[in-house]
C-alpha cells in the first residue's frame, strides 16, 4: 500500500517560521517583487533536531495585476543544479508568467539568499564526516519538504491551497519527488529538461552522458573546424607548461577539456570558439596564453559546493547506492581512450586534422577536489559522500504509477546534459503525464524562449492535443 507523506513543522515562538510576511518590496520593470526569509527545519526528518536554516524566496507579480493579486493563482520555480540559486526576476518566462501567476522564485537551501553552503561556512565543522552528514540535508527532499512549509505559509489565507511547479533540468527532479512526496499540494506540474532517469542506474546515465559529449564535440568542430588544431595546440601547451591562473591556481589539460560543459546551452559552442580565438599572444616572439584566456578560465573555478561534491548523489535513489565517483571510474576505464591525453599524445597527432580532442559536459570527478583550490578542502567530505549507501528514498513508484496531477515536459531530443532515452523511460512510469518532444531548442530552452512554458500550459488545459502516458 503506497502512502504520501505529510511534512513536519518547525516548532519556535512564530508558529513554525520567521518573518513570514514579506521584508522587502520594490518595483522595477513592471514587476512588483516580495521577498521572504523562512526559519526551517534543517534536518526535516528529525523531531528531535532544533537546528534551522534560512530559505529565501521572491514573490514576483506583474504591477497591472497587483490588485488582484491575492486572487491570482501560485506558480514556484525550482532552478537547475543542484548548487544554483534562482533567476532573475525580471527574466523573459518570469515575466511573462506574472501576469496570471504569483510566481515564486525560491532560493534552495545552500544558495542564494538562503543559508549559504560555501567552504568558509563548512569550516565551523569540526571534521569531514560532520560536513558530510550536513550535505545530506541539501537533497531535493529536503528542498521539497522546505517548499511544501512555504506553501502552508503563503497560501494559508487563500481559497486555493494548491499551487502548481515549474522546474528546470534539476528542478524537474525536484518535481518527481514533489509528486512523489504531496501531489495533493499540486494543480499542475510543468518540467522543461529535467525528468530524471530514476530507472537507470549511475552507470547507464554517465555513459549517455559521455556519449552525447562526444556528439556536441564533433558539432563543435564541424561548425568551427579550425579549432581543432587550436584547442590541440592549447591543450600541448598546458601538457608541457604549468600555467597559473590569476586565482593562483593552475590550468591543466582536463581542466580545459570541462569547457564541453558549455555545448548544451545556447551559445555555448560560440563562448568556446572566442576563448580559443584569444588563447595566444605573441610577446617578444614567444607565444603565451593571454591574460583574457587565463582570466576567462579563473572564472570556471567557481564552482558551488553543492554542485561540485553532492552532483552524482542527485541520481542515488534510495539506500545501498553509492555514487562511487562513477564519472571519474568510466573516464579511467571505458572512455580512457576518448578523453585520455598526454604531452606525447599531441606530439604524435599535433598535425594530424583526424586527431581530436574531445570535451568533457557536466561531470564532477574526485580530481577537481585537487585541482580546483576552491574545493581542496572539501575533498575528505568528497569521499565520504560518495562512498554513502544510507541517501533516503526520492522517488515513490507507486504513487506516481497512480499519479493524477496534470503535468506537462518539454524533453529536448539532443540535451546534453538529462538523456532523453533514460527520460523516456520514467516519463511512462508517470501516469498521465504530457510528452513534448523537440529538437527546436537545447537544454536552455525555457531561459531562451518564455514560449515553451506558455506551450507547457496549455498543453495541460488540454489546449494542444499532445499523448497522455
Amino acid at each position: 500500500m503506497s502512502t504520501v507523506e505529510k511534512p513536519t513543522t518547525c516548532n519556535n515562538n512564530t508558529g513554525g517560521y520567521r518573518r513570514p510576511g514579506p521584508i522587502e518590496s520594490f518595483v522595477s520593470n513592471g514587476l512588483r517583487t516580495f521577498d521572504y526569509y523562512f526559519d526551517l527545519p534543517l534536518k526535516h526528518t528529525d523531531p528531535a533536531s532544533k537546528e534551522t536554516i534560512v530559505v529565501f524566496a521572491r514573490r514576483v507579480i506583474a504591477v497591472e495585476r497587483q490588485a488582484d493579486a491575492e486572487k491570482l493563482p501560485w506558480l514556484i520555480f525550482f532552478q537547475g543544479g543542484p548548487g544554483f540559486q534562482g533567476p532573475a526576476y525580471n527574466s523573459g518566462w518570469v515575466k511573462t508568467a506574472a501576469k496570471k501567476y504569483n510566481v515564486l522564485l525560491l532560493d534552495q537551501r545552500g544558495t542564494g539568499l538562503s543559508t549559504a553552503m560555501t567552504v568558509q561556512s563548512l569550516s565551523q565543522f569540526k571534521t569531514a564526516q560532520e560536513q558530510a552528514e550536513y550535505f545530506m540535508q541539501f537533497r531535493a527532499d529536503s528542498i521539497v519538504r522546505d517548499s511544501e512549509l512555504i506553501r502552508e505559509t503563503l497560501l494559508a489565507n487563500c481559497t486555493e491551497k494548491r499551487w502548481s511547479l515549474l522546474g528546470q533540468s534539476f528542478g524537474g527532479f525536484c518535481i518527481t519527488t514533489y509528486l512523489s512526496m504531496f501531489p495533493e499540494s499540486i494543480t499542475a506540474a510543468y518540467i522543461t529538461g529535467g525528468i530524471p532517469p530514476m530507472l537507470d542506474s549511475l552507470e547507464t546515465v554517465y555513459q549517455q552522458s559521455y556519449r552525447s559529449v562526444i556528439a556536441h564535440t564533433e558539432r563543435y568542430y564541424k561548425r568551427f573546424p579550425l579549432d581543432i588544431k587550436r584547442v590541440k595546440k592549447i591543450m600541448k601547451h598546458l601538457a608541457t607548461h604549468e600555467v597559473r591562473l590569476p586565482t593562483g591556481g593552475i590550468l591543466t589539460p582536463r581542466k580545459f577539456q570541462q569547457l564541453g560543459l558549455n555545448f548544451g546551452v545556447s551559445g555555448g559552442m560560440d563562448r568556446v570558439h572566442a576563448l580559443c580565438l584569444q588563447a595566444f599572444v605573441n610577446l617578444n616572439g614567444k607565444e603565451e596564453l593571454s591574460s583574457l584566456f587565463l582570466t576567462e578560465m579563473a572564472s570556471q573555478e567557481h564552482i558551488p559546493p553543492i554542485y561540485a561534491v553532492m552532483h552524482e548523489s542527485i541520481y542515488c535513489d534510495g539506500p545501498g547506492v553509492a555514487s562511487n565517483w562513477t564519472a571519474s571510474r568510466l573516464l579511467n576505464g571505458e572512455f580512457k581512450c576518448v578523453f585520455g591525453y598526454s604531452a606525447q599524445d599531441f606530439e604524435a597527432f599535433d598535425d594530424d586534422a583526424s586527431k581530436k580532442v574531445y570535451f568533457t559536459g557536466e561531470h564532477m570527478y574526485d580530481w577537481m577536489l585537487d585541482d580546483y583550490a576552491s574545493l581542496q578542502p572539501l575533498k575528505e567530505c568528497a569521499d565520504i559522500l560518495a562512498k554513502c549507501t544510507t541517501w533516503p528514498k526520492l522517488y515513490n513508484p507507486e504513487v506516481l504509477a497512480k499519479n493524477t496531477v496534470p503535468v506537462a515536459a518539454a524533453m529536448y531530443y539532443d540535451d546534453m546534459y538529462v538523456d532523453r532515452e533514460c527520460c523516456e523511460r520514467t516519463a511512462k512510469a508517470i501516469q498521465g503525464i504530457r510528452l513534448w518532444v523537440t529538437n527546436e531548442y537545447m537544454h536552455s530552452g525555457l531561459r531562451d524562449n518564455e514560449g515553451i512554458l506558455t506551450k507547457l500550459i496549455k498543453m495541460v488545459n488540454g489546449e494542444i492535443d499532445v499523448p497522455v502516458a
